[in-house]
């Protein structure tokens, strides 16, 4: 999909940019190539960009103390990627975003950020927007984790990222719904049980 396409379609639909500026503000993005395991931002790092991914998944994780590891948020195609709390102070991340698969991610770096802010009007309108939509994801995010079941969780997660379970490790599905990889099959398998038992009611 074409790369304003893609802008596009993460910004809510009674967002009205003119399509001179979208055009210009492509050409202030880089489109990088990430292969399966590589870093779009390692913990340590000063996070200095935003991006959308236009192919693959990205994953936004932190590392707990004991090493275990702790998947935020998933960015498959479509989704607006960034550490948005380094990204405003300018202070090292905590958090990692690496490629779970062979990935397309069109960025706008720090340079290229300060020159759209000047040049492109509805720059500041759009960057807003795709904040509000993160925030919102993570709110939800939040709420459902403190009053659902590890089953309504999974559910949630199949809506929000509907196929993304067949194509990533279950690891990184039971790191992200904050259960072991074990449990996560066995309550797969549930699920799929009760799904055939309702079928054949």
């Amino acid at each position: 999909m074409h790369t304003l396409d893609e802008i596009r379609r993460l910004l809510p639909a009674d967002l009205e940019i003119p399509a001179g500026e979208l055009t210009q503000l492509e050409s202030s993005l880089t489109l990088l190539r990430l292969e399966k395991g590589d870093h779009l931002l390692n913990p340590g790092e000063v996070c200095g960009l935003e991006g959308v991914v236009t192919r693959g998944c990205l994953r936004v994780y932190f590392t707990e103390p004991d090493g275990s590891e702790r998947v935020i948020y998933f960015a498959p195609e479509g989704w607006y990627v960034t550490d948005i709390e380094s990204l405003i102070t300018g202070r090292p991340t905590a958090l990692g975003i690496d490629a779970l698969e062979r990935t397309d991610v069109w960025v706008l770096d720090e340079a290229s950020r300060q020159s759209a802010d000047a040049r492109f009007p509805a720059w500041n309108r759009i960057l807003r927007a795709l904040a509000e939509t993160v925030l919102v994801a993570f709110q939800k995010r939040l709420v459902g984790g403190m009053r659902k079941t590890a089953a309504e969780r999974y559910l949630n997660f199949q809506r929000l990222y509907p196929g993304l379970d067949l194509s990533i490790p279950q690891s990184h599905i039971a790191a992200y719904l904050g259960i072991s990889p074990e449990f996560l099959s066995k309550l797969r398998k549930r699920l799929i049980r009760e799904d055939y038992l309702s079928l054949r009611a």
